[in-house]
């Protein structure tokens, strides 16, 4: 049996998916693939996506499962010979076709779905929109933490609160002496390449990806995604990968796309002063978060100059460069250059130049087809 991955609502997760198909989206210690693939180790993935993405399928015969990428299952899943469509509660996730047409799109998928009336109920979690990626992170952490296999490292010099075997330390990472790691109340996993600096505080559950430094931080309960290299208060987070906040600041319950650099005490906010409920702007929709804690969510690219102050549920878009330092307004589209006076639409030419010498830096060399896919959601949704 095939399973074709499919995405699922992207208007619900902008602008965190413009420029990567939305199963790519970190959670927990893995992306969204990742979790789905550990279930069906040995099984062939293609996947439905937009077509800028070059979806990858080729089904002509046979059972194929198809699954949403807002989809975080907790269990393989057995299924019957017949079509099914998957349920989480109530909650459509997938279906099983065992016989042309088979989707070949996204729109496909909700018009082979609709006339399955059989159901199976499968155990996992559903995305309804970005703001679920930090109400279900901890949990994921946690779980994935369970699932990883490997001898940790075991270094001396730094002060471990709680058990030993809630701590996984990649044999080639590095913790400096004076650093505490504290695991009473969820595990910690540093993986392969990870430097910890002297002075820094890491508060479980919490992952530290590969090739991250943390430089005299204070991380609790959050995601660092690969290569990122941090400093000052990070709680209840993630980072995507390959993003700055190396200086003094605070940062919570907020998601960090790529390539993200965060100027020096650049700080958010994430409690509205009446501790009500978060509402956010997503895509051209406000919609009740129904959490008392959400920070921001923040593009791919975005770079926030020095003393940035960050509102409640700010939505940051791609290729959004502010500066000036003060309050920003809770709501940038991408591609805006934004300062003391200047409200200024992002020039594309000046924007891949920058964003080139930034993956240099790193040693990443940007792709015709990353570049490609930059232009065309510049040319198509410039405003998103």
């Amino acid at each position: 049996m095939k399973i074709v991955i499919y995405e699922d609502r992207l208007e619900k997760f902008t602008p965190l998916v413009n420029f990567y198909p939305q199963f790519h989206l970190r959670i927990g210690m893995k992306t969204i693939l990742d979790n789905i693939q550990y279930y069906f180790p040995k099984t062939k993935f293609d996947f439905l996506t937009r077509e800028i993405f070059n979806p990858r399928f080729g089904t002509k015969h046979g059972p194929v499962m198809y699954l949403s990428s807002r989809l975080l299952l907790k269990e393989r899943i057995n299924l019957p010979s017949e079509e099914v469509r998957i349920l989480v509660e109530d909650e459509p996730v997938g279906f099983l076709k065992t016989n042309p047409p088979y989707p070949a799109t996204i729109a496909d998928v909700e018009k082979e779905l609709r006339p399955i009336r059989k159901a199976k109920k499968v155990s996992g979690r559903v995305l309804n929109n970005l703001c679920d990626l930090i109400k279900y992170n901890e949990e994921l952490i946690t779980e994935h933490f369970h699932q990883t296999r490997g001898k940790s490292k075991n270094p001396r010099g730094f002060e471990l609160i709680g058990s030993r075997k809630d701590l996984f330390i990649a044999s080639d990472a590095v913790v400096h002496q004076s650093v505490a790691i504290d695991v009473t109340e969820g595990p910690v996993y540093i993986d392969r390449g990870a430097v910890i600096r002297s002075f820094t505080t890491i508060t479980g559950p919490s992952y530290i990806g590969s090739r991250v430094i943390i430089d005299r931080a204070k991380i609790n309960k959050s995601t660092i995604g690969p290569g990122c290299r941090i400093g000052g208060e990070v709680e209840t987070s993630i980072f995507q990968g390959f993003s700055n906040k190396y200086h003094e600041g605070f940062l919570g319950h907020s998601f960090v796309g790529e390539w993200v650099n965060l100027g020096a005490l650049t700080t958010n906010s994430d409690l509205k002063n009446n501790y009500g409920p978060v509402r956010i702007k997503i895509g051209k929709e406000v919609i009740d978060s129904g959490m008392i804690k959400l920070g921001c969510m923040i593009g791919d690219h975005a770079k926030l100059g020095i003393g940035t102050l960050i509102p409640t549920g700010t939505v940051i878009g791609s290729f959004v460069n502010f500066f000036g330092g003060g309050m920003m307004p809770r709501y940038v589209p991408s591609f805006k250059w934004l300062g003391p006076g200047i409200d200024e639409n992002y020039d594309l030419e000046k924007a891949l130049e920058t964003t080139r010498t930034v993956m240099k830096r790193r040693g990443v060399e940007m792709t015709k087809n990353y570049e490609t896919v930059i232009r065309a959601h510049f040319k198509s949704k410039p405003g998103s």
